[in-house]
């Protein structure tokens, strides 16, 4: 596939040390995998399969002044052209060799990324899904920490979003107890698609919960859903959750997501924003009011 022919060049806001580092942190993992780059991006190269980390914005309404944090996204491409999910790699039961291999891929992608394109002041989330980090004999894998510190990159810019299924519920206090414990913070993801979903978090005790956008989308259709969300939801911010509305998609949908007291947005809609946002020569960083307005 020409889109991932190599290049010794490396792509702008990537110093080769840096490139180096990410290729002598895969090393003499158990299934080979490879960190390779071109004039244009930095992508992964697993059993066949292409990776590449896609970003989009969170602002922060909380903190009109900081710059948005930025949502990593695993892309999966075949040598034909196509894009499958990142789902789709949890679907073919690799033996534990190639979930180790591919876990720590993911995360030294994702990291190189940030910091090439990014920075290393910017903040990042990493969505989680727990099936890759627990292996065939049920011991938890992670590279967090290991990763961070090689990188110097500081654990208090990086926030952990966990999204849970059934099989992988009993994984998730462990989890949070070990990011948390290595200074990140960590939410729970599509929070309201199971029946215990209140349960989880006055168990776990996360830092932030992110809504689920079906029922989103299911709030700003019908007032019936809509009433139940704007007492709850609220509610739980005021018990110190921080609340989390992705895929806004226009203007009434982020008013119903500010009427939640949501702090962190994102969507098509929030990306639009900040990008006719003008820089101003004194506050950068500062996001546009209309962000702000449900913590005023």
């Amino acid at each position: 596939m020409k889109r991932f022919k190599p290049s010794r060049h490396c792509p702008p806001g990537f110093p080769a040390d840096l490139l180096i580092e990410g290729r002598q942190m895969l090393a003499s993992l158990p299934f080979p995998v490879e960190l390779s780059w071109n004039d244009n991006e930095v992508f992964g190269h697993f059993d066949g399969w292409w990776l590449t980390t896609e970003f989009h914005p969170v602002a922060d309404a909380g903190a009109p002044d900081t710059p948005p944090r930025v949502a990593a996204r695993l892309k999966v491409h075949g040598q034909f052209g196509q894009t499958l999910s990142a789902n789709w790699l949890f679907a073919m039961n690799f033996n534990e060799h190639k979930a180790i291999s591919l876990l720590k891929l993911i995360r030294v992608l994702h990291l190189i990324n940030h910091l090439g394109r990014n920075g290393p002041d910017g903040g990042l989330r990493i969505d989680v899904d727990p099936r890759l980090c627990r292996s065939l004999s049920t011991h938890l894998i992670d590279f967090t920490a290991e990763l961070l510190g090689r990188l110097d990159l500081a654990p208090p810019l990086v926030q952990f979003l966990l999204y849970s299924d059934d099989e992988t519920r009993d994984v998730e206090p462990e989890l949070v107890a070990r990011y948390r414990a290595g200074g990140h913070q960590v939410g729970l993801g599509q929070f309201g698609n199971h029946p215990d979903d209140l349960l989880r978090v006055w168990r776990l005790e996360p830092d932030f919960i992110t809504l689920s956008p079906r029922h989103l989308h299911r709030a700003t259709t019908y007032p019936h859903w809509r009433k139940p969300l704007l007492q709850l939801l609220p509610a739980l911010v005021e018990q110190g959750y921080a609340l989390g509305v992705e895929e806004i998609s226009c203007g009434k949908v982020l008013e119903l997501a500010q009427s939640m007291q949501a702090r962190y947005l994102s969507g098509p809609w929030i990306t639009r924003l900040l990008q006719e946002t003008p820089p101003a020569p004194t506050a950068s960083a500062r996001q546009p009011a209309i962000l702000t307005q449900a913590q005023a």
